[in-house]
């Protein structure tokens, strides 16, 4: 199998490892990594920049007219041709990305655009859905996943050191519990583990070790 023309679907709970450890793979498989969920993060700011309300989902529905997006270099992401990277991690975007992800129509027009740009091959799609809903034919399919603790401790770490505020580790875990929730109970885009997926458990794994389990699955498919 030709690695560089093959389709890798990521899902997993949030904060479990798969963006940062697929993004090293990506780089040493030579791939394109696209980490969806920044598609979610970046239309949630675009929201908060048009002082949406998130409890009305025809205001969330109304900016998807606004909404025009592309990944660039070090999978940086950019709306209206205006860099919303440093903006992604945000606090009030995690509290309120919620609200988005759950609205039917963004979903389909978020996946709609997803396998538009999977649909030349050589991508590792990293989000909740990919590999049920998105690229359920991809060539490998991969379920992270890693205990709510572990997941809270990595994000406090990485938020210290990239200095993110406010940063709690109490409040970080129990976004990551709510979150994990919302996502496996929602009506759209519920987050599952696809029949046929590789179930990776990286809550004892350090980054490096993460890294090449995931590689030698790949170069011995």
């Amino acid at each position: 199998m030709d690695i560089k023309k093959i389709n890798i679907a990521v899902d997993g709970t949030a904060s479990s490892g798969k963006s940062s450890v697929m993004e090293v793979v990506a780089k040493k498989l030579d791939l394109h990594m696209i980490d969806t969920g920044l598609m979610y993060r970046a239309y949630t700011k675009l929201c908060l920049d048009n002082n949406v309300n998130f409890l009305n989902e025809n205001e969330i529905i109304e900016q998807l007219k606004n909404f025009k997006c592309h990944y660039g270099e070090n999978n940086s992401i950019f709306v209206n041709d205006k860099d919303f990277t440093s903006y992604v991690a945000q606090y009030d975007v995690a509290e309120n990305i919620k609200y988005v992800a759950s609205v039917s129509k963004v979903r389909e027009k978020m996946v709609e655009l997803q396998r538009e740009m999977a649909s030349d091959g050589g991508k590792i799609m990293v989000g909740r859905d990919i590999t049920t809903v998105v690229l359920p034919d991809a060539d490998l399919k991969i379920y992270f996943d890693c205990s709510a603790q572990a997941r809270a401790k990595r994000r406090f770490l990485q938020n210290e050191k990239n200095n993110i505020l406010p940063n709690d580790y109490e409040d970080i875990l129990r976004q990551i519990v709510q979150r994990d929730e919302w996502d496996k109970k929602r009506e759209v885009g519920a987050l599952k583990i696809a029949k046929d997926a590789w179930f990776f458990d990286t809550s004892d794994l350090n980054f490096e070790q993460a890294v090449d389990a995931v590689v030698n699955k790949i170069e011995n498919l």
